[in-house]
């Protein structure tokens, strides 16, 4: 993932992670000077460097009638990531009581846009079972490409596993063997069914529908009864495909 992004995922707009990264070159700097190296006006990098400075991200040092800026050591944001994942640990069974759900009723909500498309897959790593995912691999590696991220720090066992019916591409036989293991299972689609231009994702009673081509959208069903037809048509076309 390249650094800008990284920082964005931490909470840093794009003028914020491009004056931090802008300090991180020059060290200690004016404004004037952090001004002209991430080609932000000066005015606006004032009132950047003042909201990184509440977030932890810049110091301020006033050395006679100057006044500089600093930026905080890299190893910093991981510290202040790890802290803010324990913060939110501690309060998620507070959030969880408060969180309603209907039961029995479906829910229908549609992510729009690639750059949400991702979050539709936010709560498969936190499902139990099987996650099932049917798609082109260009198509849906490109759609979703902080799933595939995740996807590969996640630690799967009997209780969490994955398997993915994919296009037969050379791109799909690398990325076959690199993840290819006992709680992760590939297998081909058959050419006559291609094109397949939509991913399709299904884990606990929740069903993804994606269009993954032109049109950026996802359509999230919650429904035992939609799911469990989708595993269905999954089993039909696993036993179909090829190893």
């Amino acid at each position: 993932m390249a650094i800008p992004d990284t920082l964005k995922h931490l909470g840093l707009e794009q003028k914020e992670a491009g004056i931090y990264l802008a300090l991180l070159e020059l060290g200690e700097a004016t404004i004037l000077e952090i001004s002209k190296k991430s080609g932000i006006k000066r005015p606006t990098a004032y009132v950047v460097l003042k909201s990184l400075e509440e977030n932890g991200f810049v110091s301020r040092v006033v050395r006679g009638k100057r006044t500089l800026f600093s930026p905080q050591h890299p190893r910093k944001l991981v510290t202040e990531a790890e802290l803010r994942l324990k913060e939110l640990q501690e309060v998620v069974p507070q959030l969880e009581s408060l969180f309603h759900r209907e039961e029995g009723r479906p829910r229908v909500m549609m992510y729009e846009g690639k750059e949400q498309l991702d979050r539709a897959y936010d709560e498969s790593f936190l499902a139990k079972g099987e996650i099932l995912y049917m798609g082109t691999l260009g198509l849906s590696m490109e759609a979703f490409p902080r799933t595939f991220k995740k996807t590969e720090y996640v630690a799967l066992s009997p209780e969490f596993q994955i398997r993915e019916l994919v296009d037969e591409s050379e791109e799909s036989r690398r990325y076959v063997e690199k993840i290819r293991g006992p709680y992760h299972g590939v297998r081909f689609i058959p050419k006559e069914l291609l094109p397949f231009e939509v991913d399709i994702g299904v884990f606990g009673n929740r069903t993804l529908i994606s269009s993954v081509r032109k049109e950026y959208f996802t359509i999230s069903i919650v429904s035992d009864e939609i799911a469990q037809a989708f595993r269905t048509i999954f089993e039909v076309m696993w036993l179909a495909s090829k190893e």
